[in-house]
């Protein structure tokens, strides 16, 4: 399947330490979340096997970051992670607070041995797809 990612400038190197860790966010469909004059489109074609649920996921060791980070227990933190618990729920709560889970969503998703995390936010189904070195794979829409 296609799904596409819309950028404010192009992409020459994915990095690990932006909100979303090493993850790119896709869609269905080409959308805009950005004021940029010429957004940059990419497209990645992904197998649907290769993709996991939220709600399926599991990882001891991003259950474990996502409690540190909102300071909770690690039933919360696995409902956080699979998309049963909001995080617009939580005191304290910050926008980004939702990238940083997405992310996390993505790197269980590759620890499980996937490509990518499939999940809601306000523009519908998501892709949570890490992306660190794998710069290659991004198709650039003319």
């Amino acid at each position: 399947m296609k799904i596409y990612h819309t950028s404010p400038e192009k992409i020459n190197k994915i990095t690990k330490t932006g909100v979303f860790g090493e993850c790119l966010c896709f869609s269905d469909d080409i959308y805009f979340m950005t004021q940029a004059e010429t957004p940059v489109v990419y497209t990645l074609e992904i197998d649907e096997e290769k993709i996991i649920d939220a709600f399926d996921l599991d990882g001891k060791s991003v259950i474990k970051d996502i409690a540190d980070y909102f300071d909770t227990n690690d039933e919360h933190a696995e409902r956080i992670l699979d998309g049963r618990k909001v995080v617009g729920a939580l005191d304290g709560y910050d926008g980004e607070d939702d990238w940083w889970v997405q992310g996390k969503q993505g790197e269980a998703a590759k620890n499980m041995g996937y490509e990518a995390a499939r999940g809601e936010d306000e523009q519908g189904t998501v892709y949570i797809v890490p992306m660190f070195g794998r710069e290659k794979d991004l198709i650039e829409e003319k």
